[in-house]
């Protein structure tokens, strides 16, 4: 997409804001895919993650009419699927959910199952998979949206409400966990 119907352009999101399908349809079909590995990786479950996806562009499109355009669209939408992932794993219901899910998707993701693939590769990247899924909530969403998905520091303070220090913190700590755990991938 190009001049008016860039993602950040001004009509663009007017015709987001004035109701538009067709302008909906291209937001969700620009942003599904991030917004869904986002999801993914902060709820360590594909069945999760397409919930979330869901229900992003559903509380989305019921709230575009108070979109300011003070972030970007990206941040604006990174911000409500953080909070329903948040909201999702401080849950008691999703921890019992997930334990029982965690063995059935290892046992989908094994390395040694991937055809053609590098084995070592693939498991040093499901060992950082691991370690990610590992790291408490509020540790793992800004490695998700800064080393991942490649939000800037103010971007990820914003869509999450929190000072720009605590972030700088909480990623400084998270990235020293995740190097104390992946250690052996790293020598």
């Amino acid at each position: 997409m190009r001049g008016e119907g860039a993602p950040e352009s001004e009509i663009f999101l007017a015709s987001l804001q004035a109701g538009d399908a067709q302008a909906f349809e291209d937001m969700v079909k620009m942003y599904q895919h991030r917004i869904y590995g986002v999801a993914l990786r902060m709820m360590g479950s594909r069945a999760e993650a397409e919930e979330v996806a869901q229900e992003t562009f559903l509380r989305a499109h019921g709230a575009l009419g108070d979109f300011r355009g003070d972030a970007r669209l990206s941040t604006w939408l990174y911000t409500i699927a953080s909070r329903l992932c948040l909201n999702r794993l401080a849950s008691g219901e999703h921890r019992m959910a997930r334990r029982r899910s965690d063995a059935v998707e290892m046992l989908r993701g094994r390395p040694e199952d991937q055809p053609g693939g590098d084995l070592e590769r693939d498991e040093r990247e499901a060992a950082l998979h691991r370690a990610i899924a590992e790291l408490p909530e509020e540790r793992r969403v800004v490695v998700v949206l800064r080393d991942l998905e490649g939000l800037a520091y103010d971007e990820i303070a914003a869509a999450l409400g929190l000072e720009l220090g605590t972030v700088r913190s909480r990623l400084h700590r998270a990235r020293l966990e995740l190097k104390d755990k992946l250690e052996r991938y790293l020598t």
